[in-house]
């Protein structure tokens, strides 16, 4: 017989540590499916706190919790022993303590998701001592210290009869009242309501990986509801069913509801349905029969999606749906116990008495939790905030709590340092390869494409502004700078310049006849003349006046100059255009030259001068000739 209890005993703790085992693998769900949830740049931090809350959770739930929680009670409100735990040769007690540290872990973890992307993580760390060490601890003693030891005394909800097989309150709704608490102090994040308060979409980055978290979870909770047997037995089977049914039926319930309301954009809510089905269950998995179950799932379910739209409503931010999932299913399924729980569950009450003993478990621990929960963080925001500043919202947690530099914090100091060094041609670096590397790609096409745009139309500016818009030749502006630029040269080398200026003979007058549209077009043509008989590059043809021209001619003499002049004048004769004046048939030119070395003159102004002298000189003298000035000085 003592083998048989031995045996008996080995069994049950090697139980305990399989489901301790699952109720662990949930830590690294919570961790997948609240990192896909935010946005990447928060990521980093998010799965932080998951490691770093339970491993708070664990060290005080040894030195403070477990005693507070399982040790001699005080009026059943209580435990004043059993801290910093030891083992005493019990073996299944150990077990036990290491199950129950799970649990611990799991309702601590339930505030990171609701409070990420804003939330110090130095407060955090804070909150999840407060739930760790003090709030599921006290709260765990009132409904389950009793039911599994006896010789320690009762919490005063056991003794009332209160009704929570694995933690649909213990657990879930304290955690979910403590989230509940963050979000109302620390406000929601930035961006997602606008002014006009209208909720903004914010998309997590990853739901794949949530989904992948979610089942997790699922799996994690078999251990969750199975472990709360603590020895198992012939109901073993029916709580893992239980589990399974609810958890699919408030995923479908779910589903459907939120397709109702946001047609697919509403597939997320299918997530929390399912985790809301598992939650509803938990406190009654032992006694429901599977009908009941999938019913409860089903309604939870619903409660998920009801509850994340009330909050939206309020203009609470619950990143990923903690407070409706854990809250709105544990209340939930701590009251379908009663509601639709069978009698022979209750000890002799009545289904409304157990209904009023889970109403009074509920009102208890909520106050409780949130009260102290509220209180305690309210203050220490006082004189510490919770919340990280704008700034480092706006770049990320990850940086901006850890600083730890992803690519796109990256990518934003390169476009910081273009704006602030005005470097607006600068390329973007990148890692081939990384995940923003086809961003910059296209970046850096797009600002290859914008610059070579710009460039062009500077290009095409510029030589509108010193091209003349009929001709295409240069303008007066354009003329003024070469002749400057020719002047100075020629001041320093001395390879001699000339200065041609040409003028349209009677032109007014074969404008006034054939109108400004033939006028317009005889000066074209007039111009191309001109410019197909230059046959140097290096001399400047330029329209000056409305039918008058320039040419400046470079490293020239005087007889090359005047070779030139008559080329020009009777290139134009040649066009035959037929004139308006009865004393000159066709249309022609009349020329004005001057000649300067550096040992002429030294004054710019008085060389265009000789030229226009000359000119007019042509002009009185006949038209359709070439003066240059240099004769004209010679026979006085």
């Amino acid at each position: 017989m003592e083998s048989i209890q031995i045996q008996g005993e080995l069994l049950d703790v090697v139980w305990l540590m399989l489901c301790t085992a699952l109720v662990l693998l949930m830590q690294p769900g919570f961790t997948c499916f609240e990192s896909g949830l935010v946005r990447s740049k928060n990521n980093i931090n998010v799965a932080l706190k998951n490691v770093a809350d339970f491993c708070v959770a664990g060290v005080s739930f040894w030195v403070v919790g477990f005693g507070l929680m399982y040790g001699t009670s005080i009026n059943g409100l209580v435990g004043f022993d059993s801290f910093i735990f030891d083992v005493n040769g019990e073996h299944l007690l150990l077990s036990f303590f290491l199950f129950q540290m799970m649990f611990c872990g799991t309702a601590t973890t339930i505030v990171a998701g609701a409070v990420a992307e804003r939330m110090r993580f130095s407060g955090y760390l804070l909150c999840a001592l407060l739930i760790s060490a003090v709030i599921f601890p006290v709260s765990g003693h009132w409904i389950w210290n009793g039911l599994h030891f006896t010789d320690h005394g009762e919490g005063w909800l056991r003794e009332l009869g209160f009704i929570d097989f694995a933690g649909g309150t213990v657990v879930h709704s304290v955690g979910g009242w403590l989230a509940l608490a963050g979000i109302i102090i620390l406000g929601p994040r930035l961006g997602r309501f606008n002014e006009a308060g209208k909720v903004q979409d914010i998309f997590g980055q990853n739901l794949p990986l949530s989904a992948l978290g979610t089942f997790l979870l699922f799996f994690g909770w078999f251990g969750f509801n199975g472990g709360s047997l603590i020895t198992p037995n012939e109901t073993l089977p029916l709580v893992f069913a239980n589990t399974a049914l609810a958890a699919c039926f408030g995923g479908v319930a779910a589903l459907i509801f939120s397709w109702h309301l946001h047609s697919m954009r509403g597939i997320r809510y299918c997530l929390n349905g399912l985790l809301a089905g598992l939650v509803s269950i938990t406190a009654g998995a032992n006694v429901l029969s599977p009908h009941m179950a999938a019913l409860v799932g089903f309604i939870g379910g619903i409660i998920s999606v009801l509850v994340s739209h009330l909050l939206v409503h309020k203009k609470l931010d619950d990143v990923v749906d903690a407070v409706p999932v854990h809250l709105g299913g544990g209340i939930w399924g701590t009251l379908a116990v009663a509601i639709v729980g069978p009698l022979s569950a209750f000890d002799g009450a009545t289904r409304s008495e157990q209904l009023i003993t889970q109403f009074i478990g509920i009102v208890a621990c909520g106050a409780w939790a949130f009260g102290v929960g509220y209180l305690v963080l309210s203050l220490v925001n006082r004189f510490y905030p919770l919340r990280v500043s704008p700034q480092t919202e706006t770049i990320g947690l990850n940086y901006g709590e850890h600083g730890l530099k992803d690519e796109l914090i990256d990518l934003m100091h390169q476009v910081d340092e273009m704006r602030e060094q005005k470097e607006f041609d600068r390329t973007i670096s990148f890692e081939r390869g990384s995940e923003n590397a086809a961003i910059s790609i296209a970046y850096n096409h797009l600002l290859e494409a914008v610059n070579k745009e710009y460039r062009d139309r500077e290009q095409n500016l510029l030589r509108m502004a010193n091209l003349d818009p009929l001709t295409g030749i240069a303008n007066r502006r354009m003329f003024d700078s070469e002749y400057e630029s020719e002047w100075r040269r020629n001041q320093r080398e001395g390879s001699g310049l000339g200065l041609m200026l040409i003028d349209v003979d009677h032109f007014k007058k074969y404008n006034d006849r054939y109108g400004h549209t033939l006028g317009d077009y005889c000066l074209q043509n007039i111009c191309k003349a001109l410019s197909d008989s230059l046959l140097r590059s290096s001399d400047t043809l330029a329209r000056i006046g409305g039918e008058e021209f320039a040419v400046i001619i470079p490293n020239t003499t005087p007889t090359s100059l005047k070779q030139l002049a008559e080329r020009l004048r009777g290139s134009v004769e040649d066009l035959r255009i037929p004139h308006a004046d009865n004393e000159l048939d066709i249309v022609t030119v009349s020329i004005g030259l001057s000649y300067v070395s550096t040992a002429t003159t030294s004054d710019k102004s008085h060389f265009f001068d000789e030229a226009d002298k000359a000119l007019y000189k042509a002009k009185n003298g006949g038209r359709n000739r070439v003066v240059v000035f240099r004769d004209m000085r010679a026979t006085g």
